[in-house]
């Protein structure tokens, strides 16, 4: 049975890691006693593209 690709898994995906984001950098440099560096948004940056990259492709072998 074919699905179709609808946008809201990807939407909700790109929101939690953009959420998760916000948290961790407000958390991290809270105060201004640090600057940002990479390891406070790199992490869920990649999840997301890694999670993303992983739907489309099982999206396009569904199809």
């Amino acid at each position: 049975m074919k699905t179709p690709l609808g946008v809201k898994p990807f939407v909700i995906v790109i929101a939690v890691a953009l959420a998760w984001t916000l948290i961790v950098i407000g958390f991290s440099t809270s105060m201004g006693e640090r600057p940002l560096r990479l390891y406070d948004w790199g992490p869920p940056a990649g999840a997301c593209l890694l999670t993303l990259a992983f739907m489309i492709r099982d999206a396009l072998r569904q199809r």
